[in-house]
């Protein structure tokens, strides 16, 4: 489809779109008004999200909606005459009502308070049928229930991602939130070491089907961590419910196997998970780049590149869980994971680089093999006390985890003929040891929970070690190899945070709700080298407000306006001075002058459920950072360019998020979204400036067909984005997907194929500064089918236990 036929559809759809389902009259002679709020029988909380179905005299549906995140429901412009309705949500008993009358004397019903009772029934089979709206909307973040989606069976959480409001998942796997790779992703609200290091490969080793929920916060509260300035990502993987029950899933495919699954077991008091997956995906590139070196605007030299890659990444990870319950306001829980595997990044490479002054040609093939083993050992254990009065809590969190991150490759290059010219070998061993321990205490001024306080302290302590040695051949003797002592060291690195939290939330009765944080963290950095390098000492504070304020327009309606801070601070990959030469004409390398950087956030956010369940928010934002850290490459005369992180430009982003979802009858289920905004970078100290308006668009459906079987399509388009010193192209990804369900829908089969059509897919891109030029041509090879079997065993009851608490990293600055 091209440009201009979309945006000639796009006004049909979204008007198709907010005006689907059954249309109650609408006019001044249908004042009627029918409203009420649910609440848990036993303790007296709001129910939010609840499906309330308005229902005829005779029972035939009207039409339907869900409570609000205060458990308020309201419908409106009534005609005169006797309404039912019918209540369900998951984990509590059906509730019904009938006899409900809309008069001239009486057009406004409010029902008041209605109490839901919790299940605590066996169920014969590991099935819930009731499913979320597939986006919700928090007080300080939008929640996308993957769960409730039919397409995220069969693929990885990279997949899921890829259909998460505010989310961009590039060709390569890059994360972004509204355009800043400065993340936090974490898992059931605690981090990991591998998802700091790797994000898009450890996504990878996440099964889509283990996913509950991603939430999304770009303004986040004072409890999180200030690190990630584009915000946080939280993915929440499904609870084990009472009983035993567990599940086994298997793929196969031509670029991705995996094999995964898990087992628990739920008593009263005691519950114990037990979780894994292997897997492994091919990785296939071409790669062709021109790049010309220039001094005083003028050229010195050309150098022309043609890579080719081929790699598979192998991976696995394990979970296990345990919780006691000690009485109903006392309990631990414990948790041991391990992840591991190697990420190669072996290719072969064709140089020629053509100087002219003096008149020179080198050309040369190479081949590089590389190796990045790793693996990663964690611990936590926490307690939480619960108090009498809803919602006041004390939780204490300790957490140990222990990764090594090791990187080898062996460099040979041969002339034209095949014989040797240059070999290098080259190993960074790492080593990272973090302990982390954090208290949290939440006391409600109200027992209906809308005046609520909540203080927090957090301390975090690593230690760093990167021992990297470089050995290089001579001229004279390609097969002896000597170590190069200016590129070999041992670096270690320190860090400390220490936080301290307070937070208040106040809700009036005309349902305006004030939130108001601050969080004040103090940071050290020392690093010391072994030999030449300086040592570096860093101490600094910071004090981060928070501010959110929204009103519930009604039950259907909100609006919300924020502002915050947010620090991303550099890890040892951004501060070591390593330098990774596997490609002598493109080194990579480490800067120990890093600072954090910090920007500014603020937010206009606009929501709405219609009659029908659609949901749709505007969101207006605009981010900016003064000293933004970016990646910076200089070339010199011999075509060498050098890539290093540095504090060197202001970048600003303005833009609007659109995110909607819905369901269209009783089989299609719809999301989707998209977004428009202006990117500016600026450094007067290179001299560059760079800026352009871009947007994207992406859209999932799933349609049920009868005898169990469904389709499921998902895709997204996407002009591309801006960077400091370049642009790249467009690009785009689509996938299709049937699904047959058997075994009393415990069982199932899903057949899918990704990019079918497109076979390389071609993204070009432009980088230039004062001391070169450069044009990149790559070639992602995606096109893929995989064929998954997916089974689900045991028996459950539902549970309406709270969730345990585990420590929120949000210090560490993803890669």
């Amino acid at each position: 489809m091209n440009k201009h036929n979309f945006w000639s559809i796009l006004p049909f759809l979204l008007v198709s779109l907010l005006t689907q389902g059954q249309q109650l009259p609408s006019s001044s002679l249908n004042p009627g008004q029918l409203t009420g709020m649910l609440v848990d029988s036993l303790t007296s909380q709001p129910v939010p999200f609840a499906s309330v179905a308005l229902l005829s005299e005779s029972g035939t549906l009207i039409t339907g909606q869900t409570t609000s995140e205060s458990g308020q429901f309201s419908f409106t412009k009534l005609i005169t005459g006797s309404y039912g309705l019918k209540i369900t949500y998951v984990g509590y008993q059906s509730r019904s009502l009938s006899g409900i009358r809309i008069t001239d004397s009486q057009p406004l019903q409010n029902l008041g308070t209605i109490r839901l009772k919790a299940l605590s029934r066996q169920l014969n089979e590991v099935r819930i049928s009731t499913r979320k709206a597939l986006i919700e909307e928090k007080a300080d973040r939008l929640v996308y229930n993957a769960a409730s989606d039919l397409t995220n069976k069969g693929g990885t959480a990279v997949d899921v991602l890829r259909k998460a409001p505010m989310l961009t998942v590039d060709v390569s796997g890059k994360v972004q939130i509204r355009g800043s790779s400065s993340i936090k992703v974490l898992l059931n609200g605690r981090p990991s070491g591998l998802l700091a290091r790797n994000l898009s490969e450890a996504l990878k080793m996440i099964p889509a089907n283990t996913i509950l929920a991603v939430e999304v916060m770009t303004s986040p509260a004072a409890r999180y961590d200030a690190e990630g300035a584009g915000g946080v990502i939280n993915i929440i993987t499904k609870k084990q419910l009472k009983g035993s029950n567990g599940n086994l899933d298997v793929t196969a495919g031509n670029y991705v196997q995996s094999l995964g699954g898990s087992y628990g077991f739920k008593r009263e008091k005691f519950g114990l998970t037990f979780s894994g997956n292997t897997n492994a995906e091919r990785e296939k590139t071409i790669a062709e780049m021109t790049r010309t070196s220039l001094a005083d605007g003028q050229s010195t030299g050309e150098l022309y590149q043609r890579s080719y890659a081929n790699n598979v990444s192998r991976g696995w990870f394990g979970d296990l869980s345990m919780e006691y319950a000690f009485d109903t306001l006392n309990r631990v829980n414990f948790s041991m994971s391990s992840w591991g595997g190697t990420w190669p990044g072996s290719s072969t490479l064709y140089n020629r680089f053509q100087s002219i002054n003096p008149p020179l040609t080198q050309e040369y093939n190479q081949v590089v093999d590389q190796k990045n083993p790793f693996g990663n050992l964690e611990w936590n254990l926490g307690y939480t006390r619960l108090f009498r009065k809803p919602k006041q809590e004390l939780s204490l969190l300790g957490q140990y985890s222990y990764t090594f991150d090791n990187t080898r490759y062996v460099s040979n290059q041969f002339n034209l003929t095949n014989q040797p010219l240059y070999r290098e070998t080259s190993t960074n061993l790492s080593r990272n040891p973090q302990w982390t321990w954090q208290v949290d205490y939440t006391h409600p001024f109200s027992s209906n929970g809308r005046h609520v306080f909540e203080v927090g302290a957090k301390l975090v302590r690593r230690e760093v070690s990167s021992v990297y040695e470089v050995y290089h051949s001579q001229s004279e003797n390609v097969t002896q190899l000597i170590l190069s002592n200016d590129r070999s060291n041992t670096f270690k690195y320190s860090q400390q945070v220490m936080a301290g939290y307070a937070s208040v939330k106040l809700t009036n009765r005309k349902l305006w709700t004030l939130q108001l944080g601050t969080r004040l963290e103090n940071t050290k950095m020392y690093g010391q080298f072994k030999t030449t390098i300086p040592p570096f000492q860093v101490d600094f504070q910071n004090l981060i407000p928070s501010v959110v304020l929204s009103k519930e327009l009604t039950p259907q309606q909100s609006i919300k306006v924020s502002y915050t801070q947010r620090i991303s601070r550099p890890m040892i990959w951004d501060l070591n001075p390593f330098i990774n030469a596997s490609d002598p004409k493109n080194l990579v390398a480490g800067n120990p002058k890093l600072r954090p950087e910090l920007a500014h956030l603020a937010e206009l956010a606009y929501s709405v459920t219609t009659e029908n369940g659609t949901y749709v928010n505007l969101n207006l934002y605009r981010r900016q950072t003064a000293n933004s850290i970016e990646d910076v490459r200089t070339v010199d005369n011999a075509g060498v360019s050098t890539t290093m992180r540095q504090n060197v430009a202001r970048n600003e982003r303005t833009g609007l998020n659109l995110n909607a979802a819905g369901e269209f009858g009783r089989n299609l289920k719809v999301n989707g979204g998209g977004e428009l905004y202006y990117a500016h970078f600026n450094s007067p100290s290179l001299g560059i400036k760079n800026s352009g308006w871009l947007w994207q668009v992406n859209l999932n459906m799933a349609y049920e067909l009868p005898r169990n079987y469904s389709i499921q399509a998902n895709g997204m388009y996407s002009t591309g984005w801006i960077l400091l010193q370049g642009r790249n192209s467009a690009w785009y990804d689509y996938s299709l997907a049937v699904r047959k369900e058997f075994w009393d829908k415990k069982g199932s089969l899903i057949l899918g194929v990704n990019n079918p059509f497109t076979y390389p897919f071609r993204q070009k891109e432009n980088t230039q500064s004062d001391t070169f030029r450069a044009h990149t041509a790559n070639q992602y090879f995606t096109r893929s089918v995989k064929l998954t079997f997916s089974w689900q065993f045991g028996q459950l009851r539902n549970s309406s236990e709270e969730e345990v608490r585990k420590i929120t990293h949000d210090d560490a600055r993803s890669k």
